[in-house]
C-alpha cells in the first residue's frame, strides 16, 4: 500500500489531469498504445507493491505519454515512428540491437529510431513523445532552410542518440521541451485546444528536430 500511495501522491511531469493509477505493469500496454506498441510489460521486483500512473494524448501525427511508478521492464516491436525519452527523474536503460543506452537526469533525453528494443525503467518518471520520422524530417529541412543551412544528414533519424548532459541550446530546447508538455494539461481541456493543437505539435517536433541537429539552432535562437 505504501507505493501505491507514494505513486497516488506524485504528480506526474505533465498531464497530470488524466492521470489513471493501475497496480499491473501489464496495464501499461494499453495505456501507452496511442504512442507505442508496448508488450510484455512486468515488475522487476517479484513480491513487492507495484503502482504506476501514466497519461497518454496525440496532437495530430505526435503522441505524448507520461507516467511514473514502480521499476518495470517492457519491450516495443519495430514501429513506424521514433521516440523521444525524457527522463524526469527516472533511469532507463536500452537495449538495442546488441548496444545498450541509458537515459537518466544527468541525460535527460534517448532518441530512438523504430526498431525493436527491451527497456527496464528503475523509478519510474519520465514522458515518450513519439513522431513519423518523415514528420521530423519535413521540419529539419524546414529549419535548415530557414537559416540557409547545409544539407542536413537524415540518417540521424534511423540511430540511436542519448542527449545530455545538454548545455547552451540544447538545454534551452529541453527546458523549452519540458514548459510545452506542461502546457498541455490546462490546454487540452478547454475551447481553444482544436485551434493550438496543431502549433504546439509542430512546436514539439521543432524541438526534437533542434535537438537531433543541433546545427538548427544557432546561439540567439
Amino acid at each position: 500500500m505504501g507505493e501505491v500511495l507514494r505513486v497516488q501522491s506524485t504528480p506526474l511531469a505533465a498531464l497530470n489531469s488524466l492521470a489513471v493509477l493501475t497496480s499491473s505493469a501489464r496495464d501499461c500496454e494499453s495505456r501507452v498504445a496511442p504512442c507505442l506498441p508496448v508488450r510484455e510489460a512486468y515488475p522487476l521486483a517479484d513480491g513487492q507493491d507495484y503502482a504506476h500512473k501514466t497519461a497518454s494524448l496525440r496532437l495530430g501525427g505526435v503522441g505524448v505519454s507520461v507516467g511514473l511508478g514502480s521499476s518495470f521492464c517492457f519491450a516495443v516491436d519495430n514501429h513506424e515512428v521514433v521516440t523521444l525519452l525524457l527522463s524526469s527523474g527516472g533511469r532507463a536503460r536500452v537495449e538495442l540491437d546488441g548496444a545498450v543506452y541509458r537515459n537518466s537526469p544527468q541525460q535527460p533525453g534517448l532518441f530512438l529510431p523504430g526498431e525493436a528494443y527491451r527497456c527496464e525503467l528503475a523509478d519510474a518518471n519520465g514522458v515518450v513523445v513519439t513522431a513519423r520520422p518523415e514528420r521530423i524530417a519535413t521540419i529539419a529541412l524546414a529549419m535548415a532552410a530557414e537559416m540557409d543551412a547545409p544539407t542536413l544528414d537524415l540518417a540521424v533519424l534511423q540511430r540511436p542518440l542519448e542527449l545530455g548532459p545538454l548545455r547552451g541550446s540544447s538545454a534551452h530546447l529541453l527546458d523549452l521541451l519540458r514548459r510545452t508538455l506542461s502546457l498541455l494539461d490546462g490546454l487540452q481541456a478547454t475551447s481553444r485546444w482544436p485551434s493550438q493543437s496543431q502549433g504546439l505539435e509542430d512546436l514539439l517536433c521543432r524541438v526534437i528536430a533542434g535537438l537531433l541537429f543541433p546545427s538548427l539552432v544557432g546561439p540567439g535562437r
